[in-house]
């Protein structure tokens, strides 16, 4: 009874390897300044002209609501933003799915790298009349990086040029 008491005791141990070695740490770091790109702060649906555009979107705000931590060689930055969505015609489905883009930048304003996202959300409904109403879409973006001297981050919609020219 003894030795299967012991065997209990130290299976932990010899079965999932070195506990303290797996142990990683993990440092607070002051997270980089956060931008909205001004040529990308707003979003327009797949539409060829202004008489048929459903939704308008645009950034409104950005909080870092969790710390920025280094774990070993990456970084991890959470960023929680809000974007406005105002539906400007018949819409066909309440959901949205918003392509975004986040530029990591160094402090000569080089771009290290850009990640994609999508934020996903929902268009409210009116309960009176039942038509689609302005809306809030939150979201947490995680950005996992390599590059530990990122000083900045430059956030905007994907736009492809049709709609960049419709915007200007």
């Amino acid at each position: 009874m003894k030795r299967l008491f012991i065997f209990i005791l130290f299976l932990p141990i010899l079965g999932c390897g070195n506990i303290i070695k797996n142990k990683q740490t993990t440092i607070d770091f002051n997270c980089p300044r956060i931008f909205f790109s001004s040529d990308d702060r707003i979003y327009i649906d797949n539409s060829i002209s202004f008489d048929n555009i459903a939704i308008k979107a645009e950034f409104n705000n950005y909080a870092i609501n969790s710390k920025c931590q280094q774990q070993e060689n990456i970084a991890l930055i959470p960023i929680d933003i809000l974007i406005v969505a105002n539906p400007l015609g018949n819409l066909e489905k309440p959901s949205l799915s918003l392509p975004v883009y986040v530029s990591l930048l160094d402090d000569n304003d080089e771009v290290l790298e850009t990640q994609y996202f999508y934020v996903s959300g929902v268009i409210n409904q009116s309960s009176e009349t039942n038509d689609f109403i302005e809306s809030d879409i939150r979201d947490q973006l995680q950005i996992v990086t390599e590059y530990l001297n990122t000083t900045q981050l430059v956030m905007g919609f994907m736009l492809d040029d049709q709609k960049k020219n419709l915007l200007n």
